[in-house]
Protein backbone atom coordinates (compact mmCIF):
# COMPACT_ATOMS: atom_id res chain seq x y z
CA UNK A 1 0.00 0.00 0.00
CA UNK A 2 1.14 3.69 -0.94
CA UNK A 3 1.85 5.76 2.31
CA UNK A 4 1.22 9.16 2.42
CA UNK A 5 2.45 10.53 6.02
CA UNK A 6 5.69 11.09 6.69
CA UNK A 7 5.79 8.30 9.23
CA UNK A 8 9.79 8.60 10.21
CA UNK A 9 9.30 12.32 10.82
CA UNK A 10 6.03 11.42 12.99
CA UNK A 11 8.42 9.27 14.83
CA UNK A 12 10.90 12.00 15.26
CA UNK A 13 8.85 14.67 16.44
CA UNK A 14 6.93 12.77 18.75
CA UNK A 15 9.74 11.85 20.15
CA UNK A 16 11.34 15.39 20.66
CA UNK A 17 8.15 16.49 21.89
CA UNK A 18 7.75 13.74 24.45
CA UNK A 19 10.56 14.56 26.27
CA UNK A 20 12.11 12.13 28.66
CA UNK A 21 10.58 12.74 31.72
CA UNK A 22 12.23 11.36 35.26
CA UNK A 23 11.37 7.78 36.41
CA UNK A 24 11.20 6.97 39.97
CA UNK A 25 11.60 3.92 41.70
CA UNK A 26 8.47 3.95 43.79
CA UNK A 27 7.38 3.42 39.98
CA UNK A 28 9.69 0.92 39.23
CA UNK A 29 8.68 -2.72 37.38
CA UNK A 30 8.48 -4.49 40.85
CA UNK A 31 5.88 -1.81 42.18
CA UNK A 32 3.56 -1.91 39.19
CA UNK A 33 3.75 -5.42 39.17
CA UNK A 34 2.87 -5.35 43.04
CA UNK A 35 0.45 -2.80 42.50
CA UNK A 36 -1.76 -4.71 39.72
CA UNK A 37 -1.99 -7.82 41.27
CA UNK A 38 -3.98 -6.44 43.75
CA UNK A 39 -5.33 -4.40 41.51
CA UNK A 40 -6.59 -7.19 39.35
CA UNK A 41 -8.22 -8.98 42.27
CA UNK A 42 -9.98 -6.51 43.11
CA UNK A 43 -11.34 -5.92 39.79
CA UNK A 44 -12.16 -9.37 39.48
CA UNK A 45 -14.06 -9.72 42.97
CA UNK A 46 -15.90 -6.32 42.51
CA UNK A 47 -16.72 -6.65 38.53
CA UNK A 48 -17.68 -10.66 38.94
CA UNK A 49 -16.43 -10.83 35.20
CA UNK A 50 -14.21 -14.12 34.02
CA UNK A 51 -11.45 -13.56 31.90
CA UNK A 52 -11.53 -16.15 29.18
CA UNK A 53 -7.66 -15.55 28.65
CA UNK A 54 -5.07 -14.86 31.12
CA UNK A 55 -4.26 -10.71 31.55
CA UNK A 56 -1.45 -9.47 29.96
CA UNK A 57 1.67 -8.93 32.45
CA UNK A 58 2.33 -4.69 33.13
CA UNK A 59 4.99 -3.47 31.72
CA UNK A 60 6.84 -0.08 32.77
CA UNK A 61 7.84 1.89 29.67
CA UNK A 62 9.28 5.64 29.01
CA UNK A 63 7.84 7.81 26.84
CA UNK A 64 9.40 7.07 23.62
CA UNK A 65 8.28 3.36 23.66
CA UNK A 66 4.78 4.87 24.11
CA UNK A 67 5.49 7.02 21.31
CA UNK A 68 5.79 4.17 19.26
CA UNK A 69 3.24 2.52 20.10
CA UNK A 70 0.69 5.37 19.63
CA UNK A 71 2.40 5.76 16.32
CA UNK A 72 1.60 2.42 15.50
CA UNK A 73 -1.76 2.48 16.43
CA UNK A 74 -2.65 5.34 14.40
CA UNK A 75 -0.55 3.58 11.34
CA UNK A 76 -3.42 0.96 11.53
CA UNK A 77 -6.53 3.11 11.73
CA UNK A 78 -5.30 5.78 9.01
CA UNK A 79 -4.74 2.81 6.37
CA UNK A 80 -7.32 3.40 4.35
CA UNK A 81 -7.25 7.74 4.52
CA UNK A 82 -3.51 7.39 3.63
CA UNK A 83 -4.25 4.83 0.75
CA UNK A 84 -7.21 7.26 -0.87
CA UNK A 85 -5.29 10.29 -0.49
CA UNK A 86 -2.01 9.43 -2.15
CA UNK A 87 -3.29 7.97 -4.87
CA UNK A 88 -5.88 10.68 -5.03
CA UNK A 89 -3.56 13.46 -5.10
CA UNK A 90 -1.21 11.96 -7.71
CA UNK A 91 -0.56 14.92 -10.72
CA UNK A 92 1.13 14.49 -14.04
CA UNK A 93 4.54 16.23 -13.59
CA UNK A 94 6.66 17.48 -10.68
CA UNK A 95 4.16 19.66 -8.88
CA UNK A 96 2.17 16.58 -7.33
CA UNK A 97 5.18 14.18 -6.28
CA UNK A 98 6.37 17.43 -4.36
CA UNK A 99 2.72 18.55 -3.22
CA UNK A 100 2.63 14.64 -1.91
CA UNK A 101 5.86 15.19 -0.04
CA UNK A 102 5.31 18.24 1.30
CA UNK A 103 1.49 17.09 2.10
CA UNK A 104 3.11 13.83 3.89
CA UNK A 105 5.86 15.48 6.30
CA UNK A 106 3.27 18.11 7.35
CA UNK A 107 0.61 15.42 8.38
CA UNK A 108 3.78 13.47 9.66
CA UNK A 109 4.27 17.18 12.00
CA UNK A 110 0.81 16.88 12.98
CA UNK A 111 0.55 13.16 13.72
CA UNK A 112 4.22 13.90 16.04
CA UNK A 113 3.16 16.95 17.51
CA UNK A 114 -0.34 14.95 18.70
CA UNK A 115 1.05 12.03 19.78
CA UNK A 116 3.94 13.80 21.44
CA UNK A 117 2.26 15.58 23.96
CA UNK A 118 -0.33 12.88 24.41
CA UNK A 119 3.17 10.61 25.48
CA UNK A 120 3.52 13.41 28.24
CA UNK A 121 0.55 13.19 29.79
CA UNK A 122 -0.96 9.19 29.30
CA UNK A 123 -0.27 7.41 32.12
CA UNK A 124 -1.24 3.94 31.42
CA UNK A 125 -3.10 2.20 28.52
CA UNK A 126 -4.42 -1.10 27.81
CA UNK A 127 -3.17 -1.57 24.27
CA UNK A 128 -5.32 -3.35 22.00
CA UNK A 129 -5.34 -4.21 18.27
CA UNK A 130 -8.56 -1.84 17.14
CA UNK A 131 -8.05 -3.61 13.24
CA UNK A 132 -7.08 -6.74 11.68
CA UNK A 133 -4.06 -7.58 13.43
CA UNK A 134 -2.59 -10.21 15.14
CA UNK A 135 -0.48 -8.79 17.55
CA UNK A 136 -0.95 -9.36 21.43
CA UNK A 137 -2.48 -6.81 23.58
CA UNK A 138 -0.06 -5.19 25.84
CA UNK A 139 -1.21 -3.16 29.54
CA UNK A 140 1.37 -0.77 29.45
CA UNK A 141 2.33 2.10 32.21
CA UNK A 142 4.16 5.21 31.75
CA UNK A 143 6.99 5.34 33.99
CA UNK A 144 8.14 9.29 34.18
CA UNK A 145 4.13 10.11 33.61
CA UNK A 146 3.20 8.33 36.88
CA UNK A 147 6.04 9.93 39.11
CA UNK A 148 5.11 13.42 37.93
CA UNK A 149 0.99 12.60 38.16
CA UNK A 150 1.81 11.66 41.61
CA UNK A 151 3.02 14.75 42.64
CA UNK A 152 0.18 16.39 41.45
CA UNK A 153 -2.30 14.31 42.85
CA UNK A 154 -0.25 13.69 46.52
CA UNK A 155 -1.21 10.99 48.51
CA UNK A 156 1.18 8.03 49.20
CA UNK A 157 2.76 6.36 46.27
CA UNK A 158 1.13 2.65 46.79
CA UNK A 159 -2.37 3.96 47.22
CA UNK A 160 -2.13 6.07 43.91
CA UNK A 161 -0.29 3.46 42.01
CA UNK A 162 -2.95 0.99 43.13
CA UNK A 163 -5.52 3.23 41.92
CA UNK A 164 -4.49 3.99 38.66
CA UNK A 165 -3.68 0.10 38.37
CA UNK A 166 -7.55 -0.88 38.83
CA UNK A 167 -8.32 1.57 36.15
CA UNK A 168 -6.09 0.11 33.41
CA UNK A 169 -6.67 -3.57 35.11
CA UNK A 170 -10.51 -3.00 34.05
CA UNK A 171 -9.75 -2.46 30.70
CA UNK A 172 -7.77 -5.85 30.80
CA UNK A 173 -10.30 -7.45 32.39
CA UNK A 174 -12.84 -6.11 29.88
CA UNK A 175 -11.34 -7.13 26.73
CA UNK A 176 -10.71 -10.43 27.98
CA UNK A 177 -13.72 -11.31 29.62
CA UNK A 178 -16.15 -9.99 26.49
CA UNK A 179 -15.41 -12.11 23.67
CA UNK A 180 -16.53 -9.98 21.29
CA UNK A 181 -15.55 -6.21 22.39
CA UNK A 182 -12.87 -5.66 20.60
CA UNK A 183 -14.01 -6.96 17.16
CA UNK A 184 -17.03 -4.76 17.53
CA UNK A 185 -15.28 -1.77 17.91
CA UNK A 186 -12.68 -2.50 15.50
CA UNK A 187 -15.74 -3.38 13.03
CA UNK A 188 -17.39 0.25 13.94
CA UNK A 189 -14.03 1.97 13.52
CA UNK A 190 -13.39 0.18 9.99
CA UNK A 191 -17.22 1.12 8.97
CA UNK A 192 -15.88 4.89 10.28
CA UNK A 193 -13.06 5.22 8.00
CA UNK A 194 -13.98 2.85 5.26
CA UNK A 195 -17.05 4.82 4.64
CA UNK A 196 -15.05 8.75 5.19
CA UNK A 197 -12.11 7.54 2.83
CA UNK A 198 -15.02 6.39 0.15
CA UNK A 199 -16.44 9.61 -0.02
CA UNK A 200 -12.61 11.11 -1.14
CA UNK A 201 -12.83 12.50 -4.59
CA UNK A 202 -10.19 12.95 -6.61
CA UNK A 203 -10.59 16.25 -7.17
CA UNK A 204 -11.23 17.61 -4.64
CA UNK A 205 -7.78 15.94 -3.43
CA UNK A 206 -5.86 17.48 -6.15
CA UNK A 207 -7.31 20.76 -5.31
CA UNK A 208 -6.28 20.19 -1.78
CA UNK A 209 -2.75 19.80 -3.42
CA UNK A 210 -2.90 23.22 -4.77
CA UNK A 211 -3.86 24.34 -1.86
CA UNK A 212 -0.68 23.12 -0.47
CA UNK A 213 1.25 26.10 -2.17
CA UNK A 214 -0.80 28.48 -1.17
CA UNK A 215 -0.42 28.10 2.58
CA UNK A 216 0.93 26.94 5.05
CA UNK A 217 0.80 22.96 4.46
CA UNK A 218 0.94 21.94 8.49
CA UNK A 219 -2.50 24.26 8.43
CA UNK A 220 -3.85 22.99 4.87
CA UNK A 221 -3.45 19.52 7.07
CA UNK A 222 -5.10 20.63 9.77
CA UNK A 223 -7.84 21.65 7.79
CA UNK A 224 -8.42 18.17 6.13
CA UNK A 225 -8.29 16.68 9.51
CA UNK A 226 -10.77 18.76 11.60
CA UNK A 227 -12.71 20.39 9.07
CA UNK A 228 -12.69 18.35 5.49
CA UNK A 229 -12.67 15.12 7.28
CA UNK A 230 -15.35 15.74 10.28
CA UNK A 231 -18.11 17.28 6.54
CA UNK A 232 -17.48 13.08 5.56
CA UNK A 233 -18.61 11.73 8.60
CA UNK A 234 -21.81 14.03 8.83
CA UNK A 235 -24.07 11.76 6.64
CA UNK A 236 -26.64 10.12 8.17
CA UNK A 237 -25.13 6.39 8.17
CA UNK A 238 -21.68 7.68 9.38
CA UNK A 239 -23.56 9.35 12.02
CA UNK A 240 -25.04 6.28 13.17
CA UNK A 241 -21.84 4.43 13.18
CA UNK A 242 -20.20 7.67 15.08
CA UNK A 243 -22.79 7.24 17.30
CA UNK A 244 -22.50 3.81 18.46
CA UNK A 245 -18.73 4.03 18.55
CA UNK A 246 -18.65 6.92 20.50
CA UNK A 247 -21.66 5.44 23.40
CA UNK A 248 -19.33 2.22 23.35
CA UNK A 249 -16.34 4.04 24.26
CA UNK A 250 -18.01 6.00 26.91
CA UNK A 251 -19.50 2.53 28.76
CA UNK A 252 -15.77 1.31 28.54
CA UNK A 253 -14.05 4.36 29.98
CA UNK A 254 -17.26 4.96 32.37
CA UNK A 255 -17.32 1.27 33.34
CA UNK A 256 -13.21 1.76 34.24
CA UNK A 257 -13.84 4.85 36.02
CA UNK A 258 -16.75 3.58 38.18
CA UNK A 259 -14.74 0.07 39.17
CA UNK A 260 -11.78 2.46 39.64
CA UNK A 261 -13.81 3.85 42.84
CA UNK A 262 -15.54 1.16 43.92
CA UNK A 263 -13.26 -1.61 43.95
CA UNK A 264 -10.59 0.94 45.88
CA UNK A 265 -11.10 1.13 49.67
CA UNK A 266 -14.26 3.15 50.29
CA UNK A 267 -13.10 4.02 53.75
CA UNK A 268 -9.72 5.72 52.51
CA UNK A 269 -10.26 9.24 52.32
CA UNK A 270 -7.14 9.38 50.16
CA UNK A 271 -9.39 8.04 47.20
CA UNK A 272 -11.42 10.90 47.54
CA UNK A 273 -8.92 13.57 47.34
CA UNK A 274 -7.06 11.82 44.11
CA UNK A 275 -10.40 11.45 42.27
CA UNK A 276 -11.21 15.44 42.83
CA UNK A 277 -7.35 16.49 41.71
CA UNK A 278 -7.74 13.98 38.89
CA UNK A 279 -11.20 15.84 37.24
CA UNK A 280 -8.89 19.15 37.53
CA UNK A 281 -6.35 17.10 35.64
CA UNK A 282 -8.51 15.82 33.20
CA UNK A 283 -9.82 19.08 32.04
CA UNK A 284 -6.59 19.29 29.96
CA UNK A 285 -6.84 15.57 28.92
CA UNK A 286 -4.43 14.03 26.54
CA UNK A 287 -3.23 10.68 25.36
CA UNK A 288 -3.95 8.04 22.69
CA UNK A 289 -8.11 8.53 22.60
CA UNK A 290 -7.48 12.68 21.73
CA UNK A 291 -5.17 11.59 19.16
CA UNK A 292 -7.26 8.86 17.18
CA UNK A 293 -10.41 11.22 17.84
CA UNK A 294 -8.62 14.46 15.81
CA UNK A 295 -7.80 11.83 13.60
CA UNK A 296 -11.13 10.81 12.98
CA UNK A 297 -13.14 14.34 13.34
CA UNK A 298 -14.87 13.13 16.27
CA UNK A 299 -15.21 14.93 19.66
CA UNK A 300 -14.52 12.58 22.25
CA UNK A 301 -15.20 15.06 24.97
CA UNK A 302 -14.15 14.58 28.85
CA UNK A 303 -18.16 15.21 29.43
CA UNK A 304 -19.06 11.67 27.54
CA UNK A 305 -16.31 9.91 29.57
CA UNK A 306 -17.92 11.59 32.98
CA UNK A 307 -21.48 10.50 31.57
CA UNK A 308 -20.16 7.11 31.05
CA UNK A 309 -19.30 6.81 34.86
CA UNK A 310 -22.43 8.30 35.74
CA UNK A 311 -24.41 5.54 33.92
CA UNK A 312 -22.69 2.95 35.81
CA UNK A 313 -22.98 4.23 38.98
CA UNK A 314 -26.32 5.19 38.68
CA UNK A 315 -27.40 1.18 37.67
CA UNK A 316 -25.07 -0.18 40.20
CA UNK A 317 -26.75 1.59 42.84
CA UNK A 318 -30.19 0.43 41.39
CA UNK A 319 -30.02 -2.73 40.62
CA UNK A 320 -26.25 -3.76 41.31
CA UNK A 321 -23.07 -4.90 39.69
CA UNK A 322 -25.11 -7.87 38.05
CA UNK A 323 -27.27 -5.06 35.86
CA UNK A 324 -24.34 -3.21 34.81
CA UNK A 325 -23.48 -6.55 33.74
CA UNK A 326 -25.65 -6.94 31.19
CA UNK A 327 -23.87 -4.62 29.19
CA UNK A 328 -21.42 -6.94 28.22
CA UNK A 329 -23.61 -9.43 27.24
CA UNK A 330 -24.26 -8.50 23.42
CA UNK A 331 -23.60 -5.63 21.16
CA UNK A 332 -27.31 -4.56 21.10
CA UNK A 333 -26.62 -3.90 25.31
CA UNK A 334 -24.53 -1.44 24.73
CA UNK A 335 -26.70 1.35 25.95
CA UNK A 336 -27.64 4.24 22.99
CA UNK A 337 -26.17 8.02 23.79
CA UNK A 338 -29.60 9.04 24.87
CA UNK A 339 -29.63 5.85 27.56
CA UNK A 340 -26.43 7.01 28.82
CA UNK A 341 -28.35 10.06 29.98
CA UNK A 342 -31.05 8.27 31.14
CA UNK A 343 -29.77 5.18 32.59
CA UNK A 344 -33.67 3.97 33.49
CA UNK A 345 -34.47 3.36 30.00
CA UNK A 346 -31.55 1.26 29.40
CA UNK A 347 -32.47 -0.89 32.42
CA UNK A 348 -35.90 -0.93 31.03
CA UNK A 349 -34.62 -2.33 27.80
CA UNK A 350 -32.50 -4.64 29.27
CA UNK A 351 -35.16 -6.03 31.24
CA UNK A 352 -33.58 -4.71 34.95
CA UNK A 353 -35.68 -5.76 38.33
CA UNK A 354 -36.31 -2.30 38.71
CA UNK A 355 -36.48 0.85 37.07
CA UNK A 356 -34.69 4.28 38.17
CA UNK A 357 -36.83 7.14 38.82
CA UNK A 358 -38.08 9.33 36.18
CA UNK A 359 -34.92 12.05 35.66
Amino acid sequence: MERFIDWRLAQRVAEGVAGGGTASAAFSQPAVDAACADAQSLVLDYTQMTPEHPLPAPEVVDRAEWVRVGLGTLRELSHAFESRVANGMKAPGPIGGIARSIAGAAAGAEAGLAVGYGARKVLGQYDVALTTSDREPRLLFVGPNLAATHQQLGESPDLFLRWIAIHESTHAVQFTSVPWLRQHLADLLEALVEGAAAKIDRASLQDFARRIFKTDPRRAIRSLLQGDLARLLAGPEQARVLDRLQAAMSVIEGHAEHVMDAAADAEEPGYARMRERLEQRRAKRGGLGEVISRLLGMELKLRQYRLGKAFCDAVVREDGIEALNRVWSRPEALPTNEELERPQRWLERVGASTVLPAA
